[in-house]
């Protein structure tokens, strides 16, 4: 699997258009690299919950092994949303992983968790659907123009 040509023309659908599109582009090809790193090495897992796979390395999908990933833009909102066929993930660790790096003040921190932790704050709304042993679906929504919230002391 070649993610970065999953994800090359993703951004072909937004770029030169205007600056909301090349910024709508961008946010997706993070948010896309993101959930094609968590479906291809997080989500592998030996039957004593151990990772399959080293991140970074390049592999092939496994003959039982389905990933899906689906996009749709009306003009104003990107959906994104991916499938793994490992169902993996708990709810536990969803929750887990978003407050540790919710609470985590080192930028620099290689903390487990940060990808989800990043589709949780980039995306205007995202969801986690697991079906324990068959699959796991994370997605959400990308705003041509988002509402930036600023926070101040």
């Amino acid at each position: 699997m070649d993610k970065e040509v999953i994800i090359g023309q993703l951004q072909n659908l937004f770029d030169g258009k205007d600056v909301n599109h090349d910024f709508l582009g961008q946010r997706a090809e993070l948010i896309v690299d993101e959930m094609l790193e968590n479906a291809l090495y997080s989500a592998p897992r030996d039957t004593e919950g151990k990772p399959l796979f080293i991140k970074g390395c390049v592999r092939e999908l496994l003959a039982d092994e389905k990933i899906t990933l689906r996009c749709a833009f009306d003009g104003k909102q990107l959906l994104l949303e991916i499938s793994d066929s490992w169902g993996n993930l708990a709810p536990e660790t969803v929750e887990l992983f978003l407050s540790l790096n919710d609470n985590d003040t080192d930028p620099e921190s290689d903390r487990a968790g940060r990808g989800l932790f990043i589709l949780w704050k980039f995306l205007d709304y995202f969801y986690v659907n697991i079906n324990p042993g068959v699959d796991t679906t994370m997605g959400g929504v990308l705003s041509l123009f988002p509402v930036i919230v600023e926070k101040g002391e």
